[in-house]
C-alpha cells in the first residue's frame, strides 16, 4: 500500500512518524525511535552518527546545520581571524566614534596626526597613574599562593647572579624609581593644571593602589589599552567596505574577508609626516603591550609587539625586549619559549648593544638555561652509556690475530685432522691458521697401507 510519506525525507519526520512509517513499509522500527526514546544532546556536527542520522531527534539536522554554517564562516573569515584584537577592534571604532570615522575619510593627515596624539596623551595619563600607583604597593600577582612561590623560586635564582650584575640591577632599580616619582609628579601636576574627562577619577586612582588585581584597575588599564586602539586606528586600520554590514539595532553581520580593506596609507613613505605617524602607531602598540602586562595578558602583549615588528619597525628594540617578556612570563612557558625569548634578546642586543635592560634579562635567561642544561645532564647521565655497542662489521672488532701454527706438530695435525704425505711438510716454518686442503679419505688409507 502506498504511504503518503513515500518521496519525503525521513529526518524530516517525527519519531513517532518515522516509527509508524517504518512498520507499513515492512521494516524494523529505526533505532532509539520509542516512544520513550530522549532526544540526543550531542555536539553536533563533530560527533552526528551520519550512519543513524535518520533515527535521530529534529535537533539533529539543526545542529549539522549550524556546524556547516561555521566552518563555511571559517573558511570565509581567515584574514580576519588572523588580526589581533588589537588590530580588529579599529573597524568597530570607526563605527562607534563618528569624530575618528570622519577623520580617517575626509581628515588631512595633521589633523590626523593631533588627534592621535590626544588620545595616545589620554592613554597615557591613565597608564601612568595606573603603573605608578601599582608600583609603589604589592602587585596583585605576588599575593597569591602560587605567585609567592614564584617570586621565591626568582629570588633564590638571583643570588647566584654575579656581583657586577647585581650592582647594574641595582642602579636599574634606583633609575625606575627616579621616573617612577618624575611620572607621578609629572602626572599629578597636569590633574592639577587641567583635568579632564578622559584622566581617570580619583576614586579609580585609589582604587588602583589596591593591586592591578581589582576590578576597578582592570577597567582603567583596559581603557588606557582602548585610547591607545584609537590612536592608533586613526593611522592604521581596516574597515569593512559593505554597505549594510550593521543592522538596525546596532548589531553587526559575518564580517568576511572579501569587504574588509585594510588601510595603512599614512604609514607609508619617506615624508617627515609618514615617519611620525609611524612613530605614533607604534608608541601606541608598545604602550598597550605594557598595559597587557600589568594585566598580565600575556597573549594580547606579545600580539601587540607582533604587530610593531611586522608592520610598523621591525628593528623595534622595545618590541624585541618586550615579546621576549611576554614569551617567558606565563607559568606555562617552556624551554622552547626561552629559546624564542633569547633570540629575540640576541637581535634587540645587536641594535642597541648599551641597553642595561636587554642585557640584564639576556644574561638572566642564558644563565636559566645553563643550570637546566646541567641538571637534564646531572639526571639522564649514564642512561645511554651502560653497555657496548654491538656491531656485525668485522673491521670494527677488535682483537689479537689467529697465532700461526707448525704444521709439523703433532698436536696441530690432531687438532686440524691433517697427515703428512711421506717425506712431511716441505716447510718446517710455521704457517698461517688458514690450513691446507685435508686429504681425502682414499690418500689417507694409501697412506697407511704404505
Amino acid at each position: 500500500r502506498a504511504s503518503p510519506h513515500v518521496g519525503l525525507d525521513r529526518s524530516l519526520l517525527p519519531i513517532r512518524g518515522r516509527r509508524a512509517h517504518a512498520r507499513r513499509m515492512g521494516f524494523p522500527a529505526p533505532p532509539g525511535a520509542g516512544d520513550d526514546a530522549e532526544e540526543d544532546e550531542g555536539a553536533g556536527l563533530i560527533n552526528l552518527d551520519m550512519g543513524a542520522f535518520g533515527s535521530g531527534s529534529m535537533s539533529d539536522p539543526l545542529r549539522h546545520a549550524v556546524g556547516m554554517r561555521t566552518a563555511q564562516d571559517e573558511c570565509k573569515m581567515r584574514m580576519w581571524n588572523s588580526f589581533p584584537s588589537l588590530f580588529q577592534n579599529t573597524i568597530f571604532h570607526g563605527e562607534q566614534d563618528a569624530k575618528i570615522k570622519a577623520l580617517r575619510h575626509s581628515g588631512s593627515m595633521q589633523e590626523r596626526l593631533a588627534h592621535c596624539k590626544e588620545l595616545k596623551e589620554a592613554g597615557n595619563t591613565l597608564l601612568k597613574t595606573a603603573t605608578a600607583t601599582v608600583a609603589a604597593s604589592p602587585k596583585a600577582s605576588e599575593t597569591s599562593e602560587e605567585d609567592t612561590m614564584r617570586r621565591k623560586k626568582r629570588e633564590a635564582m638571583a643570588k647566584k647572579v654575579s656581583d657586577l650584575e647585581e650592582a647594574v640591577l641595582e642602579k636599574e632599580q634606583e633609575l625606575r624609581l627616579l621616573r617612577r616619582d618624575l611620572a607621578l609628579a609629572k602626572s599629578e601636576l597636569a590633574e592639577a593644571a587641567a583635568p579632564t574627562a578622559s584622566a581617570p577619577s580619583t576614586a579609580a586612582a585609589a582604587a588602583i593602589e589596591g593591586g592591578a588585581g581589582s576590578s576597578e584597575a582592570k577597567e582603567v588599564l583596559e581603557k588606557a589599552i582602548s585610547s591607545y586602539e584609537k590612536a592608533a586606528g586613526l593611522l592604521r586600520y581596516v574597515e569593512c567596505v559593505r554597505p549594510d554590514w550593521r543592522n538596525d539595532d546596532g548589531s553587526y553581520k559575518g564580517i568576511e574577508d572579501k569587504h574588509l580593506r585594510v588601510d595603512a596609507v599614512a604609514l607609508e613613505g619617506d615624508s617627515p609626516e609618514a615617519q611620525e605617524a609611524r612613530d605614533l602607531v607604534a608608541s601606541c602598540y608598545l604602550n598597550a603591550a605594557l598595559a597587557a602586562q600589568r594585566l598580565e595578558d600575556w597573549p594580547k602583549m606579545r600580539s601587540a609587539c607582533d604587530e610593531v615588528l611586522a608592520h610598523v619597525n621591525p628593528n623595534s628594540v622595545k618590541a624585541l625586549y618586550r615579546r621576549a617578556q611576554a614569551r617567558v612570563a606565563p607559568q606555562s612557558a617552556l624551554d622552547a619559549d626561552r629559546a624564542a625569548a633569547i633570540q629575540d634578546l640576541h637581535a634587540a642586543a645587536q641594535l642597541a648593544p648599551q641597553d642595561k635592560d636587554v642585557r640584564g634579562l639576556l644574561a638572566k635567561l642564558k644563565a636559566e638555561r645553563r643550570r637546566q642544561e646541567a641538571s637534564d645532564r646531572s639526571t639522564f647521565a649514564g642512561m645511554f652509556e651502560r653497555g657496548e655497542v654491538v656491531t656485525n662489521d668485522p673491521r670494527a672488532e677488535t682483537g689479537d690475530k689467529p697465532p700461526k701454527l707448525d704444521l709439523n706438530d703433532p698436536r696441530v695435525q690432531a687438532m686440524l685432522d691433517v697427515r703428512p704425505g711421506p717425506g712431511g711438510f716441505a716447510d718446517d716454518e710455521s704457517v698461517s691458521a688458514t690450513p691446507s686442503k685435508p686429504s681425502t679419505g682414499r690418500a689417507r688409507a694409501a697412506q697407511h697401507r704404505g
